[in-house]
């Protein structure tokens, strides 16, 4: 028989589902919403393992720009892996491809993405 038991997605395993060829917004929806699920006790653990880099400079800092800012949010403790100088960009990133939205992006992103050259609306971390 199968075990059918559901693992709940950590940041490590999220970056391993993108390494291995899974589209990275669904994988960090997908981590979202098992953080958001979790209880307090369980949160910490989600975010405290580091992330093999994945060789996308961008997805490496917007990991790191995500667990800074569920940690100030969720008030657990910030990971050092955070802090790693591959895990900050050159060049300013706006993952949206509507240059619409990057006046609003630059006002409305978080303080942990923005110190990384990311910048996206306030709708990026919100789940249903």
């Amino acid at each position: 028989m199968t075990d059918m038991t559901y693992e709940v997605l950590t940041l490590r395993r999220t970056a391993e589902r993108i390494g291995a060829g899974g589209d990275p917004w669904l994988c960090i929806r997908e981590f979202l919403d098992d953080f958001y699920a979790a209880d307090a006790a369980e949160r910490g653990g989600l975010i405290a393992g580091r992330p093999e880099l994945l060789g996308d400079r961008r997805f490496d800092a917007y990991l790191a720009a995500l667990a800074e800012h569920l940690s100030v949010h969720y008030d657990l403790p910030c990971p050092r892996w955070v802090a790693e100088p591959e895990r900050f960009l050159d060049q300013w990133w706006f993952p949206t491809t509507f240059k619409s939205l990057h006046a609003m992006a630059l006002v409305q992103s978080p303080a942990s993405f923005r110190r990384r050259g990311i910048f996206v609306d306030d709708t990026e971390l919100q789940r249903c």
